[in-house]
């Protein structure tokens, strides 16, 4: 947990978002995987996600819980 704190601690969110296309379309095809479906603004909503993600991970870490996935 720790380790992936870290790591995105070092993404500069704002600045990937600056170097996607400024037409929300144009972006959202750069991105593909559905991102023409996202309403209200592609980069706040890549950025308040981003930030969630972010936030849990910290506070896991410093909490020293950790993440289990499970399918089958």
């Amino acid at each position: 947990m720790a380790r992936i704190s870290e790591l995105l601690a070092h993404i500069d969110m704002p600045t990937l978002l600056a170097a996607l296309p400024c037409d929300d379309s144009d972006a959202a095809s750069v991105l593909g995987h559905g991102a023409d479906q996202i309403t209200g603004g592609l980069r706040s909503y890549l950025l308040k996600h981003f930030t969630a993600l972010h936030d849990f991970y910290r506070v896991a870490a410093q909490r020293h819980l950790l993440v289990v996935l499970w399918w089958d």
